[in-house]
């Protein structure tokens, strides 16, 4: 199966960035549309990408203050994508349970990544990496940089812009089966 290249947008200057971590940081540190903070108190804050992980083309780059605990990031990642029914969600580092209550500068240091499950019986599994630590003016815990760009699946046929795709009918080549729809 072939894998999907993507691209995000930035938050502040809505500027098109390769999904990996130069490209992501180079970004970050020039961007031109950073919106100032009111204050100059200082904070330090992670910038980690949390993705699918098996469909690592679904992506979002956060800023979140390194003191904040983990109930909070699990609070962030329900309310941004993963939220339908109220199923219960669980960090781990591969090995062991990661408390809810523990803060990211316990938890994250460069390279290291994390599962998080959400809902036991159809789960979504999603991965956290820090990129870099950061030390900024902002005066929101949490707060959004960059998310992917909405992915265009071709038609497995004709090519054009697919409107249906099936998870379980899989092309070795082209991965999924992504259909256009035609009225009866």
């Amino acid at each position: 199966m072939r894998k999907i290249k993507t691209t995000g947008i930035c938050a502040y200057c809505k500027s098109e960035v390769p999904k990996n971590s130069r490209s992501i940081l180079n970004h970050l540190s020039k961007c031109e549309g950073k919106i100032l903070s009111k204050t100059n108190k200082h904070a330090n804050y992670m910038i980690l990408i949390i993705e699918g992980k098996y469909n690592p083309e679904y992506w979002i780059v956060i800023k979140a203050k390194s003191d904040i605990t983990m109930k909070k990031i699990d609070k962030f990642i329900k309310d941004i994508w993963v939220e339908c029914c109220g199923h219960m969600s669980s960090f781990s580092d591969g090995h062991s349970t990661i408390g809810m209550t523990r803060k990211l500068d316990q938890v994250f240091e460069k390279g290291y990544k994390i599962d998080y499950i959400y809902d036991y019986g159809t789960s979504t599994d999603i991965s956290l990496s820090l990129l870099e630590e950061v030390e900024d003016t902002d005066d929101r815990d949490i707060q959004i940089l960059l998310r992917n760009k909405e992915i265009d699946y071709k038609c497995s046929y004709c090519k054009n812009k697919a409107e249906a795709i099936c998870p379980f009918c899989t092309d070795p080549d082209e991965g999924l089966m992504a259909r256009t729809l035609r009225a009866a």
